[in-house]
């Protein structure tokens, strides 16, 4: 009831927030990711037909900024004209680093040119990020001065994006564990709710085979959901479909397209009494498109 009540006074007090988030409404997101990016023209019609088979609403598309926004117009018309929104993906473990900064703000000025060359039918709804700087050397070196690096970038795109389209959903992908690691100078909040905050939804990564239990994905991401309850924000809850060398735990790979869906039913009624619970992802294309059934 607590969560409630502060909901619905965040509604009364900011009242069109939500007007520009997932243009699927009230359908569950179902999202995918696409890094190979050649592929949206080497094989296009193949893509949509898997992600519209495969009830997919929202597409992370990898972004080359090196190309000019034309090589990008007809595929994203064609998955928008099947129900699929598309955010423009990018992301390096490099980008939190304060030196990167530049390569992020020229996707965000790619987008903004993209969409102003193309009609309401073959826009880009967002901007996704993946950036990983708990991967990098300097992490372990002076893991702080990192931290205030990638919040720097993020402040930087989020303010840039919405500056250019303040309807521009701004979303980024995070680690499970991600929580359990504090703010330089605020020892009480994570990273993950910081991160929850700033943007408009998050995916986490919950790589798990199982959808209950413990050490599931359920179990994972209690955390974040309610940390976005809070905050009236969305998240996202991703599985991978890759073979991992952590152990066959983390992916769907050994057990299938079949299992996996399965699994990913039950998060709905698991999950349900979090508002900010907006759906599933399933990482990603290049893998699921070639898992067993």
């Amino acid at each position: 009831m607590k969560y409630f009540s502060r909901t619905a006074l965040f509604f009364l007090m900011f009242p069109t927030l939500f007007l520009t988030g997932f243009s699927s409404g009230e359908k569950p997101v179902k999202a995918t990711w696409l890094w190979q990016t050649y592929q949206t023209a080497s094989a296009p019609d193949q893509i949509v037909a898997f992600a519209a088979a495969k009830g997919v609403n929202l597409l992370y598309l990898k972004i080359d900024t090196s190309l000019r926004p034309s090589y990008y117009h007809s595929f994203i018309q064609k998955a928008r004209a099947n129900g699929i929104e598309v955010h423009a993906l990018g992301g390096k473990s490099g980008w939190g680093l304060e030196r990167n900064r530049p390569e992020i703000l020229s996707l965000v000025d790619w987008v903004g040119r993209y969409n102003q060359t193309v009609e309401t039918d073959a826009a880009i709804n967002g901007i996704h990020l993946d950036i990983e700087p708990y991967t990098l050397p300097e992490w372990k070196s002076d893991q702080n001065e990192v931290i205030r690096q990638w919040m720097g970038n993020v402040n930087a795109y989020v303010t840039k994006a919405k500056e250019l389209d303040p309807s521009l959903q701004v979303g980024c992908d995070i680690p499970f564990w991600l929580d359990k690691t504090a703010l330089p100078d605020q020892p009480v909040v994570s990273i993950s709710e910081w991160l929850i905050s700033r943007h408009d939804h998050v995916t986490v990564m919950a790589y798990r085979d199982r959808a209950e239990g413990p050490n599931s994905i359920s179990a994972l991401v209690t955390q974040e959901l309610e940390m976005a309850d809070r905050l009236g924000k969305k998240v996202i809850v991703a599985v991978e479909t890759k073979e991992s060398n952590e152990g066959n735990f983390v992916s769907f790979y050994e057990e299938g397209t079949a299992r996996m869906e399965d699994e990913l039913s039950k998060l709905s009624e698991l999950l349900a009494s979090h508002p900010s619970f907006a759906g599933v992802a399933i990482h990603s294309y290049e893998y699921w498109s070639v898992l067993k059934e």
